[in-house]
């Protein structure tokens, strides 16, 4: 999809910077408006078009408007992956059954994801070594939290720049719950 118009396109980029690119933010579409010059009719039938394209959406029936993650694509704004909400440490210095689960699961998503990353030899010997780690680590009968953590965040760094987004996310999700 593309905008209509360069103004299609600067309202809606208003849009973003006042929402930060949160979707689910709200600004009032008058807002939006104001901040470029526009009076009310014109802000309105502005967000109007931009609902019918898919790119906002109707937040409130005084006016209140968001963007859509439609919206952020059109402006080729790169839309960061969520974290597994299900994947989970907990805080105990000792893995509990659903913080083993989780570990195991963004291991094998690592493994298999490795082929996605544009690694360097070291970086690579690097991510194999940590993962050694936690496979040592998880043979325990008490598998440490804290150590997973540390290993996870150096998991985390040594991909950021080169790997699968949504391994990423979900690296960042599960050291820091």
């Amino acid at each position: 999809m593309d905008l209509d118009t360069p103004e299609t396109k600067a309202y809606l980029f208003e849009l973003y910077t006042m929402t930060g690119g949160d979707t689910q933010a709200q600004v009032s579409m008058y807002d939006v408006g104001e901040s470029l010059g526009m009076g009310k009719t014109d802000a309105a039938s502005m967000a109007e078009d931009l609902y019918i394209q898919g790119f906002a959406e109707l937040k409130t029936l005084s006016g209140g408007i968001g963007i859509t993650d439609q919206g952020l694509e059109v402006l080729e704004i790169t839309v960061a992956p969520k974290p597994d909400a299900s994947l989970r440490l907990g805080t105990g210095p000792v893995l509990d059954d659903q913080a083993k689960k989780a570990v195991e699961k963004i291991v094998q998503d690592i493994k298999a994801g490795i082929d996605q990353t544009r690694l360097t030899y070291p970086q690579l010997e690097e991510l194999v070594m940590d993962i050694k780690t936690i496979e040592i680590q998880m043979q325990s009968p008490t598998p440490k939290t804290a150590i997973i953590r540390e290993v996870l965040k150096s998991l985390h760094n040594g991909m950021l720049a080169s790997g699968p987004k949504d391994l990423i996310a979900n690296l960042y999700g599960l050291m820091m719950s």
